[in-house]
């Protein structure tokens, strides 16, 4: 991914996180419920910037209210409404030129293969495509006068997926309600007012794709399709004709009131409430085919929620949506400071040192007085976002997860697989949501299939691969230039979140479907491992570390061509294993886990470099100053070859000791996010925590500066690094509070994080110690438990936790 240091910078929906207090539960006016403590909330009415929509979504639709008060605006997303159509990306004259390449950089003419790879070797067109907008959904309060309306109000609840704008006007209090339901696949908006008779307003859909809008009391649809009228470097041309249809749908319920058509809206007058019920469908069918009938899709869809009224719809989209977001708690610090106005406690997550030490780094993040409330907040929307954003049977979450209102979103708001997809989803298991993990399991089946066909044209090559970006039509040749896309190892690292998938759940089921996947990807690598003349190691012939070059030459050329990169070699030293252990567990290619057995000697072992760092290539290069400059973490997290506590590893977990602490406090963007999974992983809750604290303060910077996406790698990796710091489980161990957040040492609680191999763990602590632990596992199991300094054998029962008591 582009170079993204912009932790939330999400010039946008992800600011409304920091504008965040927690107030006394109050009641929702339609239906009585409590609203969690999960709540975001302001009441300063929003502009006309990007930065003011609140995001919902069910994994199908996404959408973001912007919270008008006479003008409602919902940006509209469907999780398959993409640019292009079905395309295979694959050259078939590219293969020819693999030896070339390869011969060049072994004689170590490296900007030679790159000019030749840029030449050569890239897939028809260079460029993938892109996630698009399907429209908006407009909502005309009639006879309101926004100047002078009173009390405004507007908070989303993390908790269960809802949002809600209140507002006075003459003496009237308007109340509107926007969820996005899972179980009945529709959004739904219900605008009442606390007297009868004053609800009117009108509705209309838009979209810059819009063909044909049909307007009829009670129902509104808009019919439409993707055509490439606005050139973009990565777009299929003209010549590539329409791509998908779609369609939007509305149906209109009012209570009490008149119902009626002008032109192309359907309107409301003196109504006591009325609720909006929007489907949306595309002709997607698979990557393949695009033949499907949206019509029937969204009548479906809307004849299946006809009898239901606005508290039936509410009540099973809260009973889903609080499913899942209930099942982790995390209690830290006190509530004192959400008593406080909005503006305070910004200002107190911003505020500087009162005194500056000469020579401090002036690039570090102003942190102010610890908000552990806000760190608790800022966990939970990493998972909020995979909740929206990611469901079964739906698309995994793009770059921007599943908004997007621009016709050219940053990079195509699409899959960049070279982080910023897997950052997306390292808190899908350990915070208790696998099933938000499926979407992304079933891409990597797609692109396993695809990647066949790439492989052997390539590469002349077995098993399958891809690279650093996929889209919609899961397009796996390499794309976007030898700087950023000359990565064969993609696909393999997204082979990392089957096996995780597996190790957590413990499903043999599942592992018998995801190992052909493992298998093929090891095929491939297995396959064009090469020996690396001067070491005699096996390393990939040419490849590249995530956008990030080096110098050569006497350190006057810039290359990033290479072959065996660190980051290469991590990935391998997961995948090789994990394939091993999968055919032995299922009794299946004995032959083939004895090959791969004998090529893990042969990589790459992890160096120091001159410096002191991880060494990020097989020669000691001087590094580029910028880009990607952590992909050699990768061994020690999200892998986990290098671990903290095996002897063998202490000189490569001092280097990134040693490394990480060269950075600073430094937060931001998904490199920030990583270096707090890193200290986590080396157990140092000072350092973790530091980092929870600051990147709050950075992310509101970010935001004031506007920077140019919505992406959504950092929030999760912030999530995930948060879950690491309380559990691990990654080294044979269940680890517990391995580093604490030096702020939240005082006292709390965190209930329902997973642990491999099917545990659930509950736990509290006092003084920086736990003090007690719930251990669960619906199988039962005996697992060995480290805290407080040991390491203890529990067994779980089945059915019953095991508890631990612990004195401090």
């Amino acid at each position: 991914m582009k170079n993204s240091y912009s932790f939330m910078n999400i010039n946008s929906i992800f600011y409304i996180l920091f504008l965040v207090v927690l107030i006394t539960p109050v009641s929702y006016s339609a239906n009585k419920e409590q609203k969690t403590d999960l709540l975001l909330w302001y009441n300063t009415k929003p502009g006309e910037a990007w930065v003011d929509p609140l995001p919902i979504g069910n994994g199908h639709i996404g959408a973001l209210v912007y919270g008008k008060v006479n003008n409602e605006r919902i940006a509209l997303n469907e999780y398959t409404f993409w640019s292009g159509r079905p395309h295979d990306y694959n050259d078939p004259n590219a293969g020819q030129y693999f030896k070339q390449i390869k011969d060049l950089v072994f004689s170590n003419k490296l900007k030679e293969a790159e000019k030749m790879a840029d030449e050569h070797f890239w897939g028809i067109p260079v460029g993938q495509q892109a996630y698009e907008p399907l429209g908006n959904l407009n909502i005309l309060m009639y006879g309101i006068d926004d100047y002078e309306t009173l009390n405004y109000y507007r908070d989303l609840d993390m908790g269960n997926g809802i949002t809600s704008v209140t507002f006075e006007y003459k003496g009237v209090k308007y109340t509107r309600e926007v969820f996005v339901s899972y179980p009945d696949r529709v959004l739904v908006v219900n605008i009442s007012s606390d007297k009868p008779g004053k609800v009117s307003f009108d509705v209309s859909l838009d979209s810059y794709f819009g063909d044909k809008t049909t307007a009829v009391p009670g129902k509104l649809t808009l019919d439409g399709f993707w055509e490439n009228s606005i050139p973009h470097y990565w777009l299929i041309g003209p010549e590539e004709g329409k791509g998908m249809t779609f369609q939007t749908a509305v149906q209109l319920k009012a209570d009490g009131g008149k119902s009626g058509v002008n032109r192309n809206k359907l309107t409301i007058r003196d109504a006591n409430s009325a609720t909006i019920i929007l489907a949306a469908a595309t002709s997607f069918v698979n990557y393949k085919d695009i033949s499907g009938d949206p019509v029937a899709k969204n009548q479906k869809t809307l004849a299946d929620v006809a009898n239901k009224d606005y508290a039936t719809l509410l009540q099973r989209h809260v009973a889903d949506f609080s499913g899942l977001m209930g099942r982790v708690k995390l209690n830290v610090g006190d509530k004192s400071k959400a008593a406080k106005p909005i503006n305070q406690r910004l200002a107190d997550a911003l505020a500087p040192p009162p005194v500056m030490q000469r020579g401090a780094p002036q690039n570090q993040a102003n942190v102010g007085a610890p908000d552990p409330d806000l760190e608790m907040l800022c966990f939970q929307f990493g998972r909020y976002l995979l909740v929206t954003s990611s469901r079964p049977g739906g698309q995994p979450s793009t770059l921007q997860g599943i908004w997007n209102e621009r016709l050219a979103p940053p990079w195509g708001s699409k899959y960049t697989i070279n982080i910023n997809t897997q950052m997306n989803y390292w808190p899908a298991e350990v915070t208790n949501l696998s099933e938000c993990h499926l979407p992304l399991i079933s891409m990597v089946k797609d692109i396993s299939e695809n990647g066949v066909k790439t492989a052997q044209i390539y590469y002349g090559a077995k098993g399958w691969v891809t690279h650093h970006n996929v889209d919609l039509w899961r397009g796996t040749a390499p794309v976007d230039g030898a700087r950023y896309g000359m990565w064969p190892v993609g696909g393999a690292w997204l082979c990392q979140h089957l096996w995780e998938h597996y190790a957590f759940t413990q499903d043999k089921e599942v592992l018998k479907e995801i190992y052909p996947i493992l298998k093929g990807s090891a095929e491939f690598l297995s396959s064009i491992l090469v020996e690396y003349p001067k070491y005699g190691y096996l390393v990939t012939p040419f490849s590249m570390s995530p956008e990030h070059g080096f110098y050569f030459d006497d350190s006057r050329t810039l290359a990033y061509l290479s072959p065996g990169t660190t980051m290469d070699v991590g990935i391998m030293k997961e995948l090789f294993p994990h394939v091993i252990e999968a055919s032995k567990i299922l009794n299946v290619d004995a032959p083939f886990r004895k090959e791969l057995e004998s090529i893990l000697p042969k990589l790459p072992p992890y160096k120091v470099n001159q410096i002191g760092f991880v060494q990020e290539w097989t020669e000691d290069w001087k590094p580029q100053a910028g880009g990607h400059d952590v992909s050699p973490y990768f061994p020690f997290y999200p892998g986990n070859s290098v671990l903290t506590h095996r002897e063998s590893d202490i000189d490569i977990v001092n280097a990134y000791r040693f490394w990480l602490d060269s950075r600073g406090t430094r937060a931001g963007g998904f490199p920030g996010s990583w270096n707090i999974c890193m200290w986590a992983r080396l157990e140092r809750g000072d350092r973790a925590g530091g980092l929870i604290q600051s990147s709050l303060s950075n992310v509101v910077n970010q935001f004031l500066r506007q920077g140019t996406g919505a992406q959504i790698d950092a929030p999760s990796g912030y999530t995930a690094g948060v879950a690491e710091a309380l559990i691990q489980s990654h080294a044979g161990e269940i680890s517990l509070l391995p580093a604490l957040p030096s702020q939240w040492s005082a006292s709390g609680d965190v209930s329902g994080l997973c642990a491999r191999g099917g545990y659930v763990v509950n736990m509290k602590w006092e003084k920086g110690k736990l003090t007690s632990a719930e251990i669960s596992n619906p199988n039962g199991g005996v697992c060995n438990v480290r805290y407080n300094g040991k390491v203890v054998k529990v067994t779980v029962p089945k059915g019953a936790p095991a508890i631990i008591k612990a004195t401090i």
